[in-house]
C-alpha cells in the first residue's frame, strides 16, 4: 500500500481565456509543467497576424486542448467543471459587457482567477510596459519581453495564490519587476553607464560578448542562428543546452 504522504495531490485544471502572447505564455508554462490547460478561443488571435505567426502560435499552444468557445459559457457551465485556476487578459470593460464578474465567480466557484490589465485605464498593455521599462535602460527592446515577463507572474501567481479569488496584475508592472526588482534609485542617470557596474564591465568585442570580472576577461561566442537551428528542442519548443 502506497504512503498516503508521499502522493501528489492532484493538480487543478486551468482554463485560459483571452488572446495575444501574455495568457498563452503563461497556460503553456503551466502545461509543461504537467498541469491540464484549456484554451477558449474563438478560431481567430492577433498571433496568427504576425510574420511567422503560426509557428510562434503552435509553440505557445502545444500541450494545451484548445476548445472553440466564448468565455460568456461561464454563466452557464457546470459546477463539476469550473476549473481551479483561470487565466485572462480581457478588458474589464469587455468582461463587464459579457456579464461576467471574476471576483464574484471566483469565489463562487473556488477558482483563483488571475487577470493581466493595463495599469491605468484600458490603453494596451505591452506599449506600456515597455514605454515603462525597458526604454529607460537600452535602445532596443527585445521582442515580447513584456508579454512573456508578463505570463511568468500569471504562472507564477496562480501557483503560489493560498486561497480561491481574483487577484490582478499590472502588465507594466511585471516588466517593471523583472527588469528592476524591489529596490528604487534615485541617482542621476549618466548616458552610457549602467546604476551599478563600472564602465567596461561589459561589453561586446569583434562580435563576443565579453565580460571583466576580477580582473580577468571572460568572452563567449554569440548563439547565432546556426547555433539555435542545431540546439533547439524543436519538439518543446526550448534550447537544449
Amino acid at each position: 500500500m502506497p504512503n498516503v504522504s508521499s502522493i501528489e495531490p492532484a493538480r487543478p485544471r486551468v482554463l485560459e481565456l483571452g488572446s495575444y502572447l501574455a495568457p498563452s505564455y503563461g497556460g503553456m508554462l503551466l502545461a509543461e509543467q504537467g498541469y491540464d490547460v484549456t484554451k477558449w478561443w474563438l478560431g481567430h488571435d492577433p498571433v496568427l497576424t504576425l510574420n511567422h505567426g503560426q509557428a510562434l502560435w503552435d509553440w505557445l499552444q502545444h500541450r494545451k486542448t484548445l476548445i472553440l468557445r466564448h468565455a460568456r459559457a461561464l454563466r452557464t457551465l457546470a459546477a463539476a467543471d469550473w476549473p481551479g485556476i483561470i487565466l485572462d487578459n480581457v478588458r474589464p470593460a469587455t468582461l463587464e459587457r459579457w456579464g461576467l464578474d471574476p471576483a464574484a465567480l471566483a469565489l463562487a466557484h473556488g477558482v483563483v482567477w488571475v487577470s493581466l490589465r493595463a495599469e491605468v485605464g484600458e490603453v494596451s498593455f505591452d506599449l506600456l510596459a515597455q514605454a515603462r521599462s525597458i526604454m529607460d535602460f537600452c535602445p532596443w527592446v527585445p521582442f515580447y519581453l513584456g508579454d512573456t515577463a508578463a505570463g511568468l507572474f500569471m504562472a507564477f501567481k496562480a501557483l503560489a495564490a493560498h486561497e480561491p479569488g481574483h487577484y490582478v496584475l499590472g502588465h507594466a508592472s511585471c516588466l517593471q519587476k523583472l527588469v528592476e526588482g524591489e529596490m528604487v534609485v534615485d541617482v542621476e542617470r549618466v548616458p552610457g553607464r549602467t546604476p551599478w557596474d563600472p564602465t567596461g564591465t561589459y561589453g561586446v568585442r569583434d562580435g563576443v560578448a565579453s565580460l571583466t570580472y576580477k580582473g580577468e576577461l571572460l568572452e563567449e561566442t554569440p548563439r547565432d542562428r546556426a547555433w539555435r537551428w542545431e540546439h533547439l528542442w524543436h519538439e518543446q519548443g526550448r534550447i537544449r543546452l
